[in-house]
């Protein structure tokens, strides 16, 4: 109970706060009786002390060094019988209990000791009791509601539910798991952790500098109010695996202070989450190992597409007929130590989660040095290096192609940019293409060509959009030369470059993008310009000298 409680019970009528009232709520664990000259070894924090004063000195600088003492040492506070031994607190030790906030009753000389510690001790007893009953029946509930879901989710809800505290679950890094939030957000570190999905760094940097991280027992221990940090009052319990640290239960301080029904609380759900986590690793473990079979099947060309492999393909979340990108993430060292090998199966770990964050089938593989994902969509290709950015790893994507063969052509590309980046960061294989043909790669040459003409020549009017373009190109961006030749009003060209750059998506006018067309020209155009002379020689028509003839 706190020391404001301790008032309203009648053994303590007539007891006067004369001093120290900024500690009024602290928490009272235990009364005693001390009436030695040195207190000190027979004090502990959170304890009512009482004395009558008969052995405290009497000069005035020993007496505020005695309040002060007695504050660090963590006594909730100190009552005094009066008027005998002194007729009321002396000044100096008000104004030394007002600098440290600690509280000085001043208690009628006629209600004896005995009896305020009996009254106390019975109701702190009476409490704990209940405290112990509350906690477990909320073990119960938590082992209902564990019996009845798979869903982290839902238990870490009912955690919160019965506590009527905001809780969160997350990992060593500071990933969130599962949280449970009561009314508003509590601090700006618990806004921040759950908008961003992860603890922000400066968070777990700051509670590792102070000691608070990693958790160095199995047992739940309160964390401070830290403001610098934006941190209000929690109780962090670890969840430990098979000897395995694996996450953190945290329990906040919202309108209520945190009590030893927090602590047990959180011991209580640290082990249920710890059950819930070995049944998730397992299925985790099951859904990688098919994930992997399933992925080097395709990647070695041993997916024959029968029916059967594609019932399984779809079970996995693999369709067939949708565009993939192949993603591999260079580790930079093969798996020849336990490190190394724990390194690897982390990441891939990553990569999973980040996909099934996105929405997509967590399709992922291992091989040598290198983690191996399939991802559909662009959102997802964000995510997954979200998830592995601050890992100092290069990742590289080929093209989306679909279709078994696209994955193996799209793994082929991705694995030809690893030779051409040797730095941290996500590269796609559109985005490498301009360097690898600076290079000389023949292979990205025959790409960059179909990055810019294939959208054409797949659209409708496509050869027309091609011979316009590389028309404009020959002409140094000429739209009245080009329209000359083409033998159409400039607008028409004009139109057609519009066209041009939307299914492109890129503004023809900048610079950088004229340099790829020159490029461009250099690689295609010569070869474009024989197409339509073999043409002509064979007596088709070209479409600029059918224009001019109408």
């Amino acid at each position: 109970m706190r020391v404001i409680d301790l008032l309203q019970l009648p053994i303590l009528q007539g007891t006067r706060v004369v001093a120290g009232d900024l500690g009024l709520e602290q928490r009272v664990r235990w009364v005693h009786v001390v009436d030695l000259p040195d207190p000190l070894p027979w004090i502990d924090r959170g304890m009512l002390m009482l004395s009558t004063g008969i052995a405290w000195p009497r000069s005035d600088e020993e007496l505020a060094e005695l309040v002060r003492r007695l504050a660090e040492r963590g006594v909730a506070a100190v009552g005094l019988a009066v008027p005998h031994y002194f007729s009321r607190f002396p000044d100096v030790m008000r104004a030394a209990a007002d600098t440290v906030g600690l509280p000085l009753l001043e208690i009628p000389w006629e209600i004896p000791f005995v009896r305020i510690t009996e009254t106390v001790h019975q109701l702190i007893l009476r409490e704990q009791w209940q405290e112990l009953e509350r906690a477990e029946q909320l073990h119960r509930e938590l082992m209902r509601a564990a019996a009845r879901t798979r869903s982290l989710d839902r238990l870490v809800r009912t955690l919160g539910e019965l506590l009527g505290r905001s809780i969160t679950v997350e990992e060593l890094d500071g990933t969130l798991l599962a949280y449970y939030q009561r009314g508003p957000y509590e601090d700006v570190a618990r806004q921040v952790t759950i908008e961003s999905g992860r603890a922000p760094s400066w968070l777990q940097e700051g509670l590792v500098a102070r000691g608070f991280l990693p958790p160095q027992g199995t047992q739940p221990y309160r964390v401070p109010a830290i403001p610098e940090l934006g941190l209000r009052e929690r109780v962090v319990c670890p969840i430990w695996l098979h000897g395995e640290l694996v996450g953190l239960v945290w329990i906040i301080e919202g309108d209520e202070p945190l009590s030893g029904l927090d602590l047990r609380a959180a011991e209580h759900a640290a082990l249920v989450f710890a059950l819930l986590f070995a049944q998730k690793r397992e299925l985790a473990q099951l859904e990688a190992r098919l994930g992997y079979a399933f992925l080097s099947t395709v990647l070695e060309g041993r997916f024959s597409g029968s029916p059967q492999e594609l019932e399984r393909a779809r079970a996995l979340g693999y369709d067939p007929a949708r565009s993939y990108r192949v993603v591999v993430v260079a580790l930079g060292e093969p798996p020849l130590t336990v490190e190394a090998f724990q390194r690897r199966e982390h990441i891939a770990l990553r990569v999973r989660r980040a996909l099934r964050h996105s929405g997509a089938a967590p399709l992922v593989a291992t091989l040598h040095d290198q983690v191996i994902a399939l991802v559909e969509w662009a959102e997802g290709l964000e995510d997954l290096w979200s998830a592995l950015a601050d890992c100092g790893l290069t990742a590289v994507a080929g093209r989306p192609h679909a279709g078994p063969e696209g994955v193996r052509r799209s793994y082929r590309e991705a694995c030809a940019l690893l030779e051409y980046v040797d730095r941290p960061g996500l590269f796609r294989y559109e985005d490498l293409v301009l360097e690898r043909v600076l290079a000389g790669d023949p292979e990205a040459r025959r790409a960059f060509v179909e990055l810019w003409l294939g959208p054409l020549r797949r659209g409708r009017h496509g050869e027309r959009y091609v011979e316009t373009l590389l028309t404009w190109v020959r002409h140094r961006f000429s739209v009245n030369e080009a329209a000359e030749e083409l033998g159409v009003h400039p607008n028409t060209v004009r139109y057609r470059l519009e066209q041009v750059g939307e299914l492109v998506g890129r503004d023809l006018l900048d610079p950088e993008t004229q340099f790829e067309l020159q490029l461009l020209w250099r690689l295609h155009g010569r070869e474009w310009e024989r197409a339509e002379a073999m043409n002509t020689a064979n007596g088709a028509v070209s479409q600029p000298d059918a224009l001019r003839r109408l």
